[in-house]
């Protein structure tokens, strides 16, 4: 597959980074998309709403602020059949989607949460 897996957690980049891949219960949400599944997260940057610390794709990193990611999150992630992969959101593959909204609702808006995305070539 051509495209990209979206991980949201609550860790901080150094305890993503370390081996093992960090606390499965930080995790707010996961998704599989296409080759424009990453667009959500560089318009935030370009709109100074996030910040991006890596981009080789093993993984991209990105930070922001709970108050700019969660209500992204809680309008849910469409599958890859009923959205385009420009659209202004994050958009998944059918059946690849996992939200936890009860980690997503118990964020303060201004944790600052780690955005990571994974090259999926």
């Amino acid at each position: 597959m051509l495209g990209w897996w979206t991980v949201i957690s609550t860790e901080t980049l150094a305890q993503r980074a370390l081996p093992g891949g960090g606390n499965k219960e930080a995790i707010l949400a996961t998704w599989e998309a296409g080759l424009g599944g990453m667009d959500w997260i560089v318009d935030l940057c370009k709109q100074g709403k996030a910040e991006q610390h890596s981009f080789n794709g093993y993984p991209n990193r990105f930070t922001a602020l709970a108050s700019e990611i969660t209500p992204i999150l809680a309008q849910g992630i469409p599958d890859g059949t009923m959205r385009d992969f420009h659209g202004k959101g994050p958009v998944g593959w059918k059946g690849s989607i996992k939200v936890h909204q009860d980690r997503i609702t118990a964020c303060a808006p201004d944790q600052l949460l780690t955005v990571e995305v994974w090259d999926q070539s």
